[in-house]
């Protein structure tokens, strides 16, 4: 029995995956950040702002974040490979 289920083109995929990550960063950046400045003073006074904050957030775990969301893609885009292939294939025929 074949499978009917239709993915879609790849890229529409991966878009989605990585609006998917940046939201729910950004998301987590704003509570985190909540959190942390209404906790108690800490010695560090320049890191008491949203924009230290905010810098700290997109130089390190933005990046880390988009290149994890990276690699996930590449594996998952080397796992659809064949299924990719096997539709390309069948349109192939169908138009000839």
């Amino acid at each position: 029995m074949k499978s009917s289920i239709r993915l879609p083109k790849f890229w529409v995929l991966a878009t989605a995956q990585i609006v998917l990550v940046v939201a729910c960063a950004v998301v987590w950046f704003y509570f985190r950040t909540v959190a942390y400045l209404a906790g108690p003073p800490d010695p560090d006074t320049y890191a008491w702002n949203w924009g230290f904050q905010l810098v700290a957030f997109t130089i390190v775990w933005l990046p880390a974040l988009l290149v994890c969301t990276g690699i996930l893609l590449v594996i998952e885009r080397a796992a659809l490979a064949p299924y990719y292939h096997a539709r390309a294939l069948q349109v192939g025929r169908h138009v000839r």
